[in-house]
């Protein structure tokens, strides 16, 4: 069964839905963008560079305010709000960023995004990412394609490795043994004779995925990635017409700490034997 199948008969109209998550999105872009052009209160989580502010809970609470009242019977995993384990289970989940790249937006780098996704049956079907800075507001839902401000976007046809331009990410928590293989992986797609075109960081997975969702770049990949992070891109990238999936090839877990999405499933086959697997505990284990 597809999934827009599956949120059908677990009675989820996918268009309210959508209309939601998009209006939630602009909505509370608008409120971000006016905390982007003024001081922040910072603080730091577990780690120095995992970094939270006064508007990333503000926003939070406004979305799940909202979506709580429209949607009383499904659940709601939120990046600031959650409070012990994170569960995901077949009932209709938004999941809610409020500011992907908030290092970004503590300095004033123009890639931070509201982010909110829905999945059924653990899977992605509706999410709208909006960065707000610049006015970028991507958007999908299961069987309707993908949009960048209303606008029909699509993937590029890359599938060669040294063709292409890759986005990743170091991640926020850096011990020696997990920086030692990301870095390993970066030196084996960079080195002569066959490099590829290059490899960038935006700061935002949610971002990172958009843009390969339009074709700026061709593959993006991280391990560390919460599901907040990648929920609402997700579907944005595979109505895009790429595919995501985990790190190693296997079917994307929305809680498996880690994603790679790319515009052809060729390109992730030579990707992937290049790969040093980083080992991250799931966000939930089954």
């Amino acid at each position: 069964r597809g999934a827009r199948a599956i949120a059908e008969m677990a009675g989820v109209d996918l268009d309210q839905c959508y209309g939601a998550a998009v209006d939630l999105a602009d909505r509370a872009g608008r409120i971000a963008y006016n905390a982007y052009q003024k001081g922040k209160c910072v603080e730091a989580k577990a780690a120095s560079s995992d970094l939270v502010t006064e508007t990333d809970r503000a926003i939070e609470e406004f979305i799940l305010k909202e979506l709580r009242q429209k949607f009383p019977t499904h659940s709601f995993i939120g990046e600031e709000s959650i409070k012990g384990p994170c569960v995901l289970t077949d009932n209709p989940t938004w999941m809610i960023d409020p500011i992907d790249g908030t290092s970004n937006f503590i300095h004033g780098l123009p890639f931070s995004a509201v982010c909110i996704g829905l999945a059924v049956d653990k899977k992605a079907v509706v999410g709208a990412v909006n960065n707000f800075v610049l006015g970028h507001l991507f958007a999908a839902q299961k069987g309707c394609g993908a949009t960048l401000n209303g606008e029909p976007i699509h993937v590029s046809t890359c599938t060669e490795l040294n063709q292409s331009m890759i986005l990743t990410e170091l991640g926020s928590k850096r011990p020696p043994g997990v920086l030692r293989s990301k870095m390993e992986t970066l030196y084996k797609i960079a080195v002569e004779p066959n490099p590829v075109h290059g490899f960038r960081s935006l700061g935002s997975a949610a971002l990172s995925m958009c843009h390969v969702a339009c074709g700026h770049v061709d593959l993006y990949y991280e391990y560390g990635v919460h599901c907040w992070d990648i929920a609402a891109a997700n579907i944005i990238v595979e109505e895009a017409g790429g595919v995501s999936m985990m790190p190693d090839g296997a079917p994307l877990n929305l809680m498996g700490r880690g994603v790679l999405c790319a515009c052809t499933e060729t390109l992730t086959r030579e990707f992937i034997p290049l790969m040093e697997h980083v080992d991250y505990p799931a966000d939930q284990q089954d």
